[in-house]
């Protein structure tokens, strides 16, 4: 059942996408992509890795390195379904610590192709066939664990059946992101534990926040799980004993993900097949002011009293817009988002009182790209000059190389007069380079007032940026 959205959320929601978008973490958002239906569907980890670098993208946020997934899903041993001479069939898993495990299945050169596998109460089964055509059956009792992959790995210097996908590798759950104490009854765990791909074409997550706040505040806190939308957070809260983990991974009993694509509806059983449009929407148009993408691209698929034509024009549909998914970023996207240049910088904020309808103080992340070359400790000194109102009002820039900073404040000159701040130590006006974007919100939950002023972490101001030129430690994906 939906609730209404937490001040912890409402306050960190940016923050925990940024940090689940470390190397570590999107490989395992990935993973759980593919692993989950995407290998029906054709989508491969070039597309997860698109999602991905969207959902960066939106969040200004800075992606993973696409080498680290060419390196985490193919790599120089190829997992495959279908060996082109032949290969070692594996069996990977997660333990019930979360810990990858990989047992061999086969001789060196045994195996041909995977027909099909399964699990059922923790014996994981796959039906292989060998390089000389005979059938063979194996199992395993995993006990515990989860995410049972079989697959094969070639023979050396050969490769997969041309045609046929690689599952991914399996990839180990995140640690907790950790905000506040939690050990000492004062904070919260926020766990990653599923991954998809949004019908706009953005990665969401899946978390769980576990909350431990008695000894600060004398309440209980309840813990809850939800996911990423592009309208903000869906929670679900879950009471009593924690429901297992595999529930929420396992894509037949998990929860439906609020902007998973809508189904169309077909008269006709196998004997005929109504119209259908099918939208390809480009993830880098996406326009915070309609809450729709400018641009996208349609492909009508006519009705057919033939089934099995009607069949065919849907997958040609499909592989139409799989194809050019893959080239959206190329081009569409090439075109219309500038090249990001400059470094990272990451300012923390704290409000002076406690915000709206909450005991605890107003939080928030601002970040941009600089070109300046200011040390960590000249960046502290530079923004700790500023003081400002934030509201209900969202004041952003696009169109330009430091990505798209945004900032909710009181009202719009406000907004742009941090952002012009920003724009000073970056070495970029925005009022003559891009674009202004301005928008309000439709919640009275989002964009709370509050005096922000720069907030201290281990006692000193709280700037990071990705790479200090002092040689200090780089904190722009701490909590």
């Amino acid at each position: 059942m939906a609730q209404p959205l937490p001040d912890f959320l409402e306050e960190n929601q940016d923050v925990i996408k940024c940090l689940s978008l470390n190397t570590a973490d999107a490989l395992f958002s990935a993973y759980m992509m593919l692993s989950s239906d995407g290998f029906s569907d054709g989508l491969l980890w070039n597309g997860a890795w698109n999602a991905i670098e969207a959902a960066a993208a939106l969040r200004s946020c800075e992606p993973p390195p696409y080498e680290a997934f060419e390196e985490a899903f193919e790599g120089q041993n190829k997992h495959c379904q279908c060996a082109e001479v032949g290969g070692q069939l594996f069996l990977d898993w997660l333990d019930a610590a979360g810990n990858r495990t990989t047992l061999s299945n086969s001789e060196l050169v045994e195996a041909k192709q995977i027909k099909d596998a399964a699990i059922a109460e923790g014996i994981a089964s796959c039906n292989w066939i060998t390089v000389e055509g005979e059938a063979k059956t194996a199992t395993y009792d995993i006990q515990d664990g989860s995410k049972p992959e079989w697959y094969i790995v070639p023979t050396l210097n050969t490769d997969c059946c041309v045609g046929t996908p690689s599952p991914p590798a399996v990839q180990p759950p995140p640690a907790p992101y950790i905000f506040g104490e939690p050990d000492a009854d004062c904070g919260s765990r926020v766990r990653l534990l599923d991954s998809c791909i949004d019908r706009y074409g953005f990665a969401q997550n899946f978390y769980k926040v576990e909350n431990n706040y008695y000894t600060c505040t004398g309440e209980s806190v309840p813990d809850y799980y939800y996911w990423e939308t592009i309208d903000g957070p869906s929670i679900l809260y879950v009471g009593g004993t924690p429901l297992p983990y595999q529930l929420f991974c396992n894509p037949p009993h998990a929860y439906p993900h609020p902007h998973a694509a809508i189904p169309t509806s077909s008269g006709g059983g196998t004997s005929s097949l109504s119209a259908v449009t099918y939208t390809l929407d480009a993830g880098c148009t996406y326009n915070q002011e309609t809450e729709d993408f400018d641009t996208k691209f349609t492909y009508d698929v006519e009705a057919t009293d033939d089934g099995i034509v009607g069949l065919a024009r849907r997958m040609d549909a499909l592989a139409w817009m799989i194809n050019n998914s893959g080239l959206i970023p190329y081009t569409t996207c090439a075109t219309t988002k500038p090249k990001l240049e400059g470094e990272w910088v990451s300012t923390h904020w704290i409000s002076d009182g406690a915000s709206d309808n909450s005991k605890q103080p107003l939080r928030k992340l601002f970040r941009y790209r600089t070109k300046s070359d200011r040390t960590t400790k000249e960046l502290r000194q530079h923004w700790k000059q500023l003081i400002w109102e934030s509201g209900s009002v969202v004041v952003g820039h696009k169109g330009a190389w430091w990505g798209t900073p945004q900032v909710w404040a009181l009202n719009e000159e406000e907004g742009k007069r941090v952002l012009r701040f920003a724009g000073g130590e970056a070495g970029l006006d925005p009022d003559l380079d891009g674009e202004w974007f301005v928008g309000s919100s439709r919640s009275p939950r989002i964009g709370m007032k509050g005096r922000m002023r720069l907030a201290r972490r281990e006692g000193d101001y709280w700037v990071s940026s990705r790479d200090g030129s002092d040689g200090e430690e780089d904190l722009s994906h701490d909590p």
